[in-house]
């Protein structure tokens, strides 16, 4: 799954990756940084990170409904530590 958020400029991918980690819980297996975006929509003083998103278990397959709670879990953490606001195109 791919998210984007729009962050201040001082605040590091490296700390928007760990609370993601943190938030997810275990079913994250990988996540990569794939844009980092300033300019036209976006204000002077952000920038926009988006993130490829990695979710399995090795032993069974996972619902949708799995992915999207540890998947809110990670907006709604984001959203409150980092003042971020969810980028939806």
């Amino acid at each position: 799954k791919d998210i984007a958020f729009i962050i201040d400029k001082k605040i590091t991918s490296e700390d928007i990756e760990k609370s993601i980690k943190k938030a997810a819980g275990k079913l994250l297996k990988g996540i990569e940084v794939f844009d980092i975006y300033t300019g036209e929509n976006i204000p002077s003083d952000k920038k926009s990170i988006a993130y490829s998103l990695t979710f399995s278990d090795p032993n069974r397959t996972l619902t949708d409904e799995e992915v999207m709670t540890s998947f809110n879990n990670i907006i709604k953490d984001i959203e409150k530590k980092y003042k971020a606001i969810l980028r939806d195109n």
